[in-house]
């Protein structure tokens, strides 16, 4: 399986994927979650790896209104989108696959990123250069659907397989959390095989912002200990 391109990336942001992570029930979720997760940790600074168009970084804005945002992305059009949203904050364009950061960030937010990496251990230790205190990452693990490899995914991690790699590449891991049975996994995530991972690209208008707001309101109705969205928070072992 091939990863996408810098150019397939700016592409899709620039048509498809803005309303997606705005008001797709999915991303909303994963950001209730980060944000449940972050709420207890001490940072100042904060650096969301693969931001896309902003929406994590401008949330984590309003509820922590001192921090210090930054983000980094392989797609110009999602950091310009980023920009646009989160107008204080500092980015790049920037591939973590390739290169890192000279300099360490309180917090790194690694979310739906790791999945599309195929040296995925590698990408793992420039994050370790760059996180100063905590790295929270976000990923799907179990079976993966054919839609997933549309969207650049090149693994989905087996269970126990992150965390592994974790402790091989840098970091100590501080809490593990799995979410996502059944109404995500595997119904939603099948539900979007069947549509061939178009239900929630594109414009959202009226009906497809009320439809998503019943499934992010069902998606409350998940395991918090079972499922196929793994969570870790880690921190690097040299802290």
């Amino acid at each position: 399986m091939e990863p996408m391109s810098a150019v397939e990336y700016d592409r899709a942001w620039a048509t498809e994927w803005d309303d997606m992570k705005r008001y797709g029930p999915f991303s909303r979720y994963v950001r209730r979650i980060l944000k449940s997760i972050i709420r207890p940790l001490d940072f100042k600074s904060v650096l969301d790896v693969g931001c896309g168009q902003g929406s994590l970084l401008e949330e984590l804005r309003v509820e922590f209104p001192h921090i210090k945002p930054h983000g980094i992305d392989i797609s110009q059009s999602a950091i310009e989108l980023a920009r646009q949203k989160v107008p204080d904050g500092r980015f790049w364009v920037l591939d973590v696959a390739k290169e890192s950061l000279d300099e360490k960030i309180d917090l790194v937010v690694c979310s739906e990123v790791l999945e599309h990496i195929p040296d995925d251990s590698l990408a793992l230790r420039r994050l370790a250069r760059m996180t100063g205190k905590y790295l929270v990452i976000s990923t799907p693990q179990g079976h993966m659907r054919q839609f997933e490899k549309t969207v650049g995914h090149v693994r989905n991690y087996a269970p126990g397989e992150l965390v592994q790699k974790l402790k091989q590449n840098g970091f100590v891991i501080v809490s593990v959390l799995e979410w996502g049975f059944p109404f995500y996994s595997p119904l939603y995530r099948d539900l979007l095989e069947l549509t061939g991972g178009k239900g929630t690209t594109g414009e959202f208008g009226i009906v497809r912002k009320l439809l998503s707001n019943f499934i992010y309101f069902l998606f409350m109705l998940n395991s918090s200990k079972r499922g196929d969205e793994i969570f870790v928070v880690a921190r690097p072992v040299d802290q």
